[in-house]
């Protein structure tokens, strides 16, 4: 283990303590109360076109086989704006193929089914599914389920939104609640004629995530299974059932890279921030979580990344600045949590809760690396491990022990 302090001026615990330095960064304005999927979407120009008269806006009944149909059926480039005050039940959901330059703004989606369907929907689909596909914008949108609290493997699959292997998706303005899957996934386009084989064939791309708001779902807030390139800004997570950010990789050449997160809020979940799966040679890198804050402790950990032994490279790297979080629910937990992977923390805060006397900030493994710079941590019990191979660089800030 190799550990660089620079400006030290205290020995404290198990473990050397940096000494006074900046108390760590002023919060941007608003970060704590970003407006997520409150924010009002203009509508949008040009010509448009409305869903038929005969489906239900009523979620009087199930539409899906309809509407989708009807979606299907579209030449490119369709705006499709939704009747004000609609709402379609969609227990089957939308699957969308191919759709090139198709907008949906408005209306609610609501997929009222409670137990799992037939064999061809098997724990469940998302309300909205986009398989392939180039220039899609959903817009102004509220997509709910019949999730009343955490999660039931069962529905696992019933999400709000899932691209799949889309390129240049824009989501915007959407409110997603009480779904029993993830409220978003950025899933690969897979090969196949029902496009669900082992072949990946394209990663969504180019996607951008902005003013949504993500509550009460069973799973994560946003998976990023799959995805090459992705702008998320002032993004909301009320307590999901598990990870507020997951980028879980399922098989070995796929991953998340060049992913940037802007502003965030999370209120619950188990952890902040996780990455874990498969990860193979096209592990997850180059992602930036900046000006985001956590509502209180949750799991212990705020951060966890970590690799396969077998993986043929490590992951990252993660950029972490400005972020405000929580850690230490559990004594024995590190906050920060790192394995095979390399991570950059600026002007970062931590804090934990009164009696977590035990709890580190961090802990490396299997040839890691941490770089801390001026961070602000409060109420640890000791600055953290590293086993051996990993290194940890810390500079500035103030690191206040329990």
């Amino acid at each position: 283990m190799l550990v660089a302090l620079v400006a030290v001026a205290a020995a404290c615990g198990n473990g050397l303590v940096p000494g006074p330095g900046p108390s760590g960064p002023a919060r941007p304005a608003g970060s704590s109360t970003l407006a997520g999927g409150a924010v009002a979407v203009p509508p949008p120009e040009g010509p448009t076109v409305s869903p038929p008269a005969a489906l239900a806006a009523n979620c009087s009944r199930d539409v899906s086989a309809v509407f989708q149909t009807w979606l299907n059926s579209l030449p490119s480039g369709q705006t499709v704006v939704m009747p004000g005050g609609s709402c379609y039940r969609l227990d089957q959901g939308l699957r969308l193929v191919e759709p090139k330059g198709l907008t949906l703004y408005g209306g609610t989606f609501r997929n009222g089914s409670t137990a799992p369907g037939t064999p061809a929907t098997g724990k469940g689909r998302p309300v909205v599914t986009v398989v392939g596909g180039a220039n899609v914008t959903l817009e102004a949108m509220h997509i709910s389920g019949m999730n009343q609290g955490g999660y039931h493997a069962r529905l696992a699959f019933a999400g709000g939104i899932e691209l799949e292997g889309t390129d240049h998706a824009t989501i915007r303005g959407v409110t997603i609640s009480q779904t029993f899957g993830d409220g978003i996934t950025l899933a690969p386009l897979r090969g196949g004629a029902n496009r669900n084989s082992g072949h990946i064939v394209a990663p969504t791309s180019a996607v951008t995530i902005r003013d949504v708001t993500i509550e009460r779902v069973g799973r994560q807030g946003v998976t990023f299974a799959s995805v090459e390139g992705a702008d998320v800004s002032d993004v909301v997570v009320h307590d999901p059932g598990l990870d507020t950010f997951d980028f879980e990789a399922d098989q070995g050449d796929e991953g998340a890279r060049h992913v940037t997160i802007d502003g965030c809020r999370a209120i619950g979940g188990s952890l902040f921030f996780a990455n874990g799966g498969a990860g193979g040679s096209a592990a997850t890198g180059d992602i930036t979580v900046e000006h985001c804050s956590m509502a209180k402790a949750e799991g212990g950990a705020a951060l966890l990344v970590q690799s396969r032994r077998d993986a043929a490279v490590s992951r990252g790297p993660f950029q972490f600045v400005s972020d405000d979080l929580w850690c230490g629910t559990s004594d024995y937990v590190a906050c920060v949590q790192l394995s095979g992977a390399q991570a950059t923390l600026t002007d970062v805060t931590f804090r934990f809760p009164a009696g977590t006397v035990h709890e580190a900030v961090y802990h490396l493994d299997a040839d890691s690396r941490a770089v801390f710079s001026s961070v602000s941590a409060s109420g640890f019990g000791h600055p953290g491990t590293a086993a051996e191979g990993s290194t940890v660089e810390i500079s500035g800030g103030r690191w206040t022990p329990a």
